[in-house]
This record gives structure tokens, sequence and C-alpha cells, in this order.
């Protein structure tokens, strides 16, 4: 009898410390599965649901941008002047999302893949590493942060120039 109850003891503690663990891992399928739906509908070419005071830093740009600032763009044969409007297109492989446990936070970690054509008539890709923090307003996921930076580009040229 102290055998069963030693056994079930330990079952019940078991389950008990993995719904533990499940729970601060920040796991809640469905609203998982809603951000990865908008990461989806992005990458077809759909505007990005953004926090009206968002905050966007990417390798295109010299500083970070907050809400609809006119951002300062990086000079350069890659550079946001060099682009044909329209041609870029977004890939995006989500690594790990996290809810928070009021689900109405979460952090997004991906690799990001850029493609778009150049004036000149070639053809660019960028390889990025991404992390966008969503945010929960009035039921719907919107995106309050993004930064992102292609792997083979330097913050700064050795000697400290700018880009």
């Amino acid at each position: 009898m102290n055998r069963k109850l030693a056994v079930v003891a330990s079952i019940v503690c078991g389950l008990a410390i993995a719904c533990i663990a499940v729970r601060g891992a920040g796991t809640n399928a469905t609203e998982e599965a809603a951000i990865r739906k908008l990461i989806a509908a992005q990458d077809a070419g759909m505007p990005a649901p953004y926090l009206p005071d968002r905050v966007f830093w990417s390798g295109a740009y010299m500083r970070p941008v907050a809400g609809n600032e006119t951002p300062d763009p990086r000079t350069g044969s890659r550079g946001i002047a060099n682009r044909v409007p329209g041609s870029q297109k977004d890939q995006t492989e989500v690594i790990r999302i996290v809810v928070s446990d009021n689900a109405d936070m979460a952090y997004e970690y991906s690799k990001a893949g850029l493609d778009f054509d150049l004036k000149s008539g070639g053809h660019v890709h960028i390889d990025a590493g991404r992390l966008r923090i969503w945010q929960k307003q009035d039921g719907q996921w919107k995106v309050a942060a993004i930064f992102q930076f292609p792997y083979d580009i330097p913050f700064a040229e050795p000697d400290g120039a700018k880009q």
C-alpha cells in the first residue's frame, strides 16, 4: 500500500513540476499561432500591424526610428535610395516565440531574409537576425519594436567612418 501511495505521489509531483515548467516557458499555442499568421502575411506582402509608437531599427538606418519619424538611411550601394520601390520581399524563419503569461506581450527571434532589386539592375539578398516585440492591443497582436541587422554588415567601418 505504501509503495502504491509513493508511486502515485511521485506521478502527481512529476505532473505538477511539468505544468510549472511549461507555464514558466511562455508557451501559449493559440497566441503563438496568431503571431505566426501575422508573420506569414507580412512575408506574403501584407503590411505588418504596428503600434503607432513602435520602434524600428535595421541595418538600413543609422539609428532607431520611433513612431512615424523619418529615418536617416545609411548610404551605399544597397541603401534605400538605390532600391527599386516595391521590389522588397521578406522571408522569415521563426526560431522562437515566447508569449507572456498574461498573453499581452510576446517576443519573437527569427532569421530573416530580405531580397530587393537595385535601380542599377542588380539584385540583393541579405540574411539578418531579427528580434520583434509584440503587444496585444484591443485584442490584436501588433509590433511594438523591431531590431534587425544583416549578418554581413559591421556597425561601423574599421576606421570609425559612417557607412
